[in-house]
């Protein structure tokens, strides 16, 4: 806005340029802030590769340097362009496959459970299976279990095949504990004549841990 107060009744007329010219190239300065000469548009949004010295505005939703800033609550914006298709098609496909305890060879499975072979993050378990073990070669392996509770039965799994004294140590969830527990497990020890050993890493809800 043009400040018009320099000018009175008895300014020069010839003084009358040199004003004008010095109040309109103050407001062109202002303008370029948020004009593109290039398209001929004002910006809306204001766009700026700078800092926009002692501006202040009012904002229902605005995104900051990939924050959201919503009212007075604030939240981690990420742009999403894959899915976790692992985990989408184990949450809603069938049972992963599972197998027989293998007798033979330098490694004795377990025959009071039936394995799964690790070969995904999230390997879904029917409690109408029965107890069920894990099978990998890798330390450090991490995966999420994913309930189907077909039954009433409890969830059982192996976690180590070893404990001593001829015991093994398992990991239960109740079916009723089910939609409310997730459990992260991450494969710690291997036994050559036993198998591999897994810990709790992450969960929420309720399990407990049991020898036997």
């Amino acid at each position: 806005m043009i400040n018009w107060n320099p000018i009175y009744l008895d300014t020069y007329i010839p003084e009358l340029p040199k004003f004008w010219t010095n109040s309109f190239n103050a407001v062109q300065r202002e303008i370029d802030i948020f004009y593109d000469g290039s398209a001929g548009i004002l910006l809306s949004p204001l766009s700026t590769t700078g800092n926009v010295s002692g501006a202040q505005a009012q904002f229902v939703t605005g995104v900051f340097d990939n924050l959201i800033v919503k009212k007075q609550f604030t939240n981690l914006y990420e742009n999403t362009t894959t899915i976790d298709s692992d985990f989408y098609n184990s949450y809603v496909g069938i049972d992963s496959s599972t197998r027989d305890a293998s007798t033979g060879g330098s490694l004795i499975e377990n025959g009071d459970f039936i394995y799964n072979d690790l070969s995904e993050a999230y390997p879904k378990i029917n409690n109408a299976d029965g107890s069920i073990a894990f099978s990998t070669n890798q330390l450090g392996q991490e995966f999420r279990l994913l309930w189907d509770a077909s039954d009433a039965s409890p969830f059982t799994i192996l976690t180590d095949p070893s404990v001593g004294d001829g015991t093994v140590e398992i990991l239960s969830v109740t079916a009723a504990n089910s939609s409310t527990t997730w459990i992260k497990l991450i494969a710690v020890d291997y036994d050559a004549s036993w198998g591999m050993a897994y810990t709790v890493k992450e969960y929420a809800g309720t399990y407990t841990l049991s020898n036997y």
